[in-house]
C-alpha cells in the first residue's frame, strides 16, 4: 500500500513537472500590484467624495462664502449653556410627572425610577 501511495505521488510530481502552466506570463511585479493598489484608493477616494457629496458642499461653500462667519468659541461655556438646558428639560417633566388632586400635589413616578428614587433618598 505505501508503494502505492508513493508511486501516486511521484507520478504527480512527474505530471506537474511536464505540464506547462497555462499562461506564458510571469507574476506581476511589487511595483506593478502597487501602482494597482494606488489606482484602487485613487478610484476609491473618488467614489466616496461622489456618493456623500462633499464636492458639493465645497462648492456652495466656496459660492456662498461671504455669508459665513467663523467665530471663536468658549468651550466651556457651551457646555453650561448645554447643562442648563438639560436642567430646565428635566425640571419641565418632572413637573409634568406631578398630578394635583387628594387634597395636595402627588408625585408619578414610573416603577422604573420608583427604585432609584428610594436609593438615592
Amino acid at each position: 500500500m505505501a508503494a502505492g501511495c508513493l508511486l501516486a505521488l511521484t507520478l504527480t510530481l512527474f505530471q506537474s513537472l511536464l505540464i506547462r502552466p497555462s499562461s506564458e506570463e510571469p507574476f506581476p511585479s511589487a511595483v506593478t500590484i502597487k501602482s494597482w493598489v494606488d489606482k484602487m484608493q485613487e478610484d476609491l477616494v473618488t467614489l466616496a467624495k461622489t456618493a456623500s457629496g462633499v464636492n458639493q458642499l465645497v462648492d456652495i461653500y466656496e459660492k456662498y462664502q461671504d455669508l459665513y462667519t467663523v467665530e471663536p468659541n468658549n468651550a466651556r461655556q457651551l457646555v453650561e449653556i448645554a447643562a442648563r438646558d438639560i436642567e430646565k428639560l428635566l425640571s419641565n417633566r418632572s413637573k409634568a410627572l406631578v398630578v394635583t388632586g387628594h387634597g395636595g400635589q402627588v408625585p408619578v413616578i414610573p416603577a422604573p425610577l420608583e427604585a432609584e428614587a428610594g436609593r438615592t433618598a
